[in-house]
């Protein structure tokens, strides 16, 4: 039986680093530069999307929606203190979310838990 023929293959140096290349785009970056090595990738715990859900004149109505939502299953829920024209808001948000699909998902998910005039916000 003669030899399977090889598929084409580019010049050595670019074929070792196709693995990169996939890994890269698996990951959602763009192909690599060789030089570009994990350090510059952003931590991945950190997301800049967060999703807005209400804001709220005191801390007791924004902690205790909170608990609620924690109860619900939401538990990336916080309340983050804002001070607008002089006054205190609390504004429960949810995230933060590493692209703004997955905080329209969130968005989808507590519509269904009746949180309809939520936004989205890109911390």
């Amino acid at each position: 039986s003669k030899p399977e023929p090889k598929p084409a293959t580019p010049k050595p140096e670019t074929r070792s680093d196709d693995g990169a290349r996939a890994l890269a785009l698996l990951e959602g970056r763009a192909a690599p530069a060789a030089a570009a090595a994990p350090a510059a990738k952003p931590p991945a715990a950190k997301g800049n999307f967060v999703l807005q859900i209400a804001a709220y004149t005191t801390s007791e109505d924004a902690q205790s929606r909170r608990a609620k939502l924690h109860q619900a299953g939401v538990t990336n829920a916080f309340v983050e203190q804002a001070s607008i024209g002089g006054k205190q808001q609390y504004r429960l948000r949810v995230g933060p979310f590493p692209s703004r699909e997955a905080a329209q998902a969130a968005q989808a998910r507590l519509r269904t838990l009746g949180y309809d005039n939520g936004f989205i916000a890109a911390q």
